[in-house]
């Protein structure tokens, strides 16, 4: 009993707030329709006299130009057969009705009449004959009369009938003999009507009881309407008409009482036309009842809802609950098969790996076992030192290709924007891949005639990747003796200094079956089982070449056929480098020498530290040595200012890193810390670790393994120790 007389007073609050909630929503949505429906009607109502204006512009223009172009074929068709007559004289004949018949039914005329200089009908000619009073009349004005005396004075007129019927004549010189050749041609009311625009015909679309009363007038007299017993009715008559034009605009919808009916309307002036709309409120708000009442029925139905919901509180939270747990279970296992497809993935990458890293280290090791064998033999020596460069190069080319891949997969490859020269870039890259189709005596050719702008920016060093990849390819599963062929042409861009470059590479290689060329661009795709042995490579190359291809904004395309070959497309788009010099210097090195120099030389890993020790000493420099950056910033810090020349700096170092062993040297107060020149000599390969070294404040960036002829040209570059010959362009 407790329960029940507490619930009362609880259920009759609820019902007392829900009524007056009920009441407030009622009065806030009749003023919410209202002025809803209002400015909804206001739109429409504006919409459509803005239409008519624009369509009674272009009405009045359709028909002006219409009539003008009858009028100019009038002037041609009079012309023409003065000629006519003239020719026809000219040949004995005798002007007559029948020599008129035969220019009127050539030209499709009505009718033609011959006048002498004074007016006079010499001969005439109509399909018509109930036209001639109305034409003669008109052909005998002074106007007209004066074409026969001005050779190039023509005469052209539109005669309208009550009916909408209408004449168009046209009056000129007579070739013949002094006088004036008047044309004219009919065209029938019914003819008139269904091929002249006019604005009533317009209005006629629009519903009264819809869209409200339209009016069109001109000159003080209703024209067009779509209520038509107003037409012909003057404006100062009609009381709708004289209220909108001293309260309404063009711009918002006044509210007006008409014949006692209130009633919303806007004015509009057209160039020749005034636009008048007004609709009844009835109209405006005839949708108001049934939104309100749609409206409450809403809320009684949401009530009631609420009221169901705070009946079953209880039971929908434990519900809530168990779909919670069951939720949760269920993300337990998908994180669980997303581990183990983790996991498989994992283990199939490390199996392929597995086989193609150990290829090229079991050749490392059994040409070391060979050359230990052969330890005399100077030629066996050399030649397990090159198998050994080579195996050392695939070794670096498929670190470099999962490393690539896997910065690409993660977003973290960044292009550069440098300027670059495209000719030297497309130079560079035909000239490796030559070198590598010569031993299979493979004839590459390319060509550059459509490039106007040589001269871009961009990340040249992923364009060289991406066009490497593609040549490469061509080369490894090419013929021997086969052919390759690469175009690159310039696209015009819609984009201001933009330009898009699109490359061809052809080959008469093995080419792709249809089924592998859906999986070309996958990781590890590789055409046969054992492809890697056959041809060499990870199956990565064309992964990472789409991947850069999209990154840098392009696109990429092939064509294979098996036994035939590929053509690869690539478009990319650069901007257009328009700071470059006009007088640019070529550069021919002459000398590079680092002998003499003392180099202080930062590295952490006593095998990387012994090489780069050895190709210094073996160049006449001399070494001091230092195992990480803090011993590097203290042996820079005793040393006399400029006792060393250069610093090569490993970057990943324990106790210190080469980038703020850097940054700590540039910053000591010396003449020479912000001179010396610093350079990264790391494994860390990619464009975003050259800039760390150069925010880092480093000169220049070598990757790991080191080239020895670039590093020691960098050197000696930065020492000033390097010879130049400057060449100017002709």
């Amino acid at each position: 009993m407790k329960k029940n007389k507490k619930s009362v007073p609880t259920e009759k609050k609820f019902w007392i707030i829900s009524i007056a909630v009920g009441i407030c929503l009622v009065v806030l949505s009749v003023c919410f329709f209202s002025n809803v429906d209002k400015e909804k009607k206001e739109a429409d109502l504006l919409d459509t006299v803005n239409y008519v204006k624009v369509q009674c512009s272009t009405y009045t223009h359709y028909n002006e130009s219409s009539e003008s172009k009858s009028l100019l074929r009038a002037i041609e068709g009079s012309r023409q057969v003065s000629k006519n007559i003239a020719a026809e004289i000219e040949n004995e004949k005798t002007l007559d009705n029948q020599l008129l018949k035969e220019s009127a039914e050539q030209l499709w005329l009505t009718g033609i009449a011959i006048l002498d200089i004074d007016g006079n009908i010499v001969c005439e000619y109509s399909t018509n004959e109930s036209l001639l009073p109305e034409i003669k009349e008109c052909a005998e004005k002074e106007i007209v009369l004066d074409t026969a005396i001005y050779d190039e004075k023509v005469y052209a007129k539109r005669i309208n009938h009550n009916d909408g019927a209408y004449i168009d004549m046209a009056a000129c010189t007579r070739k013949d003999a002094p006088g004036v050749v008047v044309t004219y041609y009919y065209t029938s009311a019914e003819y008139a009507t269904n091929y002249t625009l006019t604005i009533q015909r317009l209005l006629n679309g629009y519903r009264k009881d819809r869209d409200g009363t339209i009016i069109v007038a001109d000159e003080g007299v209703i024209i067009a309407s779509n209520n038509t017993g107003l037409i012909g009715q003057s404006t100062t008559d009609y009381e709708a008409i004289q209220k909108l034009k001293d309260h309404a605009d063009s711009k918002h919808m006044m509210g007006l009482t008409i014949n006692g009916v209130r009633c919303h309307g806007v004015m509009l002036k057209q160039r020749d036309h005034y636009i008048y709309a007004y609709v009844p409120d009835s109209i405006i708000f005839q949708t108001l009842l049934q939104n309100v009442i749609m409206c409450l029925f809403i809320y009684l139905i949401v009530v009631a809802l609420i009221w169901m919901i705070y009946r079953k509180l209880q039971k929908n939270i434990l519900k809530i609950e168990r779909e919670k747990e069951q939720k949760y279970q269920k993300s337990l296992l998908e994180a669980a098969e997303k581990a183990d497809a983790a996991n498989r993935a994992k283990t199939e990458f490390l199996q392929r790996m597995s086989h193609d890293i150990r290829t090229p280290i079991n050749g490392i090791c059994g040409m070391l076992d060979v050359g230990d064998y052969y330890r005399d033999d100077l030629s066996r020596q050399t030649e397990c030192r090159g198998k050994i460069r080579e195996a050392s190069n695939i070794l670096q080319e498929l670190v470099n290709e999962v490393l690539d891949m896997s910065k690409l997969e993660s977003g973290e490859i960044y292009l550069e924007e440098k300027p670059f020269d495209i000719y030297k870039v497309i130079s560079e890259v035909v000239d490796v891949v030559g070198k590598m189709a010569d031993e299979r005596e493979i004839k590459v050719e390319y060509k550059t005639p459509e490039i106007i702008h040589k001269d871009l920016i961009g990340s040249p060093i992923h364009l060289k990747r991406l066009l490497m990849n593609i040549l490469s390819n061509a080369v490894k599963y090419n013929k021997d003796y086969g052919k390759i062929y690469l175009s690159a042409r310039e696209i015009p861009s819609e984009q201001d200094k933009i330009v898009t470059l699109e490359f061809k590479c052809q080959d008469t290689g093995i080419g792709m079956s249809e089924e592998f060329q859906k999986h070309l661009f996958e990781p590890f795709a590789q055409e046969q089982k054992g492809g890697a042995s056959m041809f060499g490579g990870t199956g990565l190359g064309m992964p990472i070449t789409k991947s850069l291809v999209e990154k840098m904004g392009g696109t990429i395309t092939f064509i294979s056929e098996q036994g035939i070959g590929t053509t690869f497309v690539i478009t990319i788009p650069f901007k257009i480098n328009e700071d470059v010099a006009r007088d640019e210097e070529k550069q021919e090195e002459v000398t590079a020498s680092i002998r003499g120099l003392n180099i202080l030389l930062v590295e952490d890993n006593e095998l990387n530290m012994e090489i780069a020790e050895f190709v210094i000493q073996s160049e006449g420099a001399s070494v001091v040595k230092a195992w990480n950056g803090q011993e590097a910033v203290e042996a820079f810090e005793k040393s006399a200012s400029g006792e060393f020349d250069a610093i090569l700096m490993d970057v990943m170092m324990p106790v210190m890193n080469g980038y703020e062993a850097t940054k700590m040297i540039r910053s000591m107060d010396r003449s020479d810390a912000k001179k010396i020149p610093i350079i990264a000599m790391t494994a860390n390969a990619f464009v975003e670790d050259r800039i760390k070294s150069k925010e880092a404040g480093m000169n220049e960036h070598v990757s790991k393994p080191i080239d020895m002829k670039l590093l020691v040209k960098i050197i000696a570059e930065l020492a000033g120790k390097i010879k130049i010959v400057r060449i100017k362009d002709e």
